[in-house]
């Protein structure tokens, strides 16, 4: 626990909340609800700190972050703001000095892609189950059409 002695007594700050701070500002950076329960429990096990006390008595903080990037993306770029963000915030939330900020990019991902219509009931949900399927259904008839009319 880090702590402070002041004229007017003392100021404690926890390990646990400095890494609160630390996964705030990642979900932030990731553009995610850090409220949102299923976003923040994987971030909490994507973001770890190590708290260390120096020999003058002076606290600083490591962060270590492993995570995905979507491809396409530069990677030296992305982890740099990612960088910047984490160590900006802990700073100046907490006042403990963060010495470094490694980022450990572990996997790189692709934009969701369309899923295919399936219509075999025995197998799986009908398309009127799933109103979101049903509509991507339509739009691709939609485009059928529209490919036929150009053809013909």
């Amino acid at each position: 626990m880090d702590f402070e002695e002041t004229d007017l007594g003392r100021i404690e700050i926890s390990e646990a909340v400095i890494r609160d701070i630390a996964i705030h500002s990642y979900m932030e950076f990731l553009k995610f609800d850090p409220k949102e329960g299923k976003a923040r429990k994987e971030a909490k096990s994507t973001v770890d700190i190590d708290l260390d006390e120096k020999v003058d008595g002076t606290k600083t903080v490591k962060i270590n972050v492993n995570t995905k990037i979507k491809y396409g993306v530069s990677i030296p770029s992305y982890a740099r703001k990612m960088q910047e963000k984490l160590k900006n915030d802990v700073e100046s939330f907490s006042g403990i000095k963060v010495e470094d900020v490694s980022i450990t990019i572990e996997d790189v991902y692709e934009e969701a892609q369309k899923p295919a219509v399936i219509e075999e009931e025995e197998e799986f949900e009908s398309v009127e189950a799933k109103p979101e399927l049903e509509e991507m259904a339509s739009q691709d008839s939609t485009v059928e059409e529209e490919d036929r009319e150009k053809e013909g």
